[in-house]
């Protein structure tokens, strides 16, 4: 599982089925990926964003700066 946008909006939005799946996937294999792309999109108050802070915790955020080949 891969969290897109809209996973990012369902944690915000604290929908039970999207809660599950993340739950069964963390149990299943480990932490999902979100690529940083997504994040950016769908983070805007960190303030505000109490379930996308919780749910981002528990994801590798694939794509950070460091992990990025400087551009040239």
């Amino acid at each position: 599982m891969i969290h897109d946008t809209g996973a990012l909006i369902a944690a915000e939005r604290n929908h039970a089925a999207f809660w599950r799946a993340h739950r069964s996937c963390l149990t299943a294999g480990g932490p999902p990926p979100a690529p940083a792309p997504v994040v950016a999109q769908a983070w805007r108050d960190g303030a505000r964003q109490a379930q996308s802070a919780r749910i981002l915790n528990g994801c590798e955020v694939a794509g950070r700066r460091a992990e990025v080949a400087p551009l040239r």
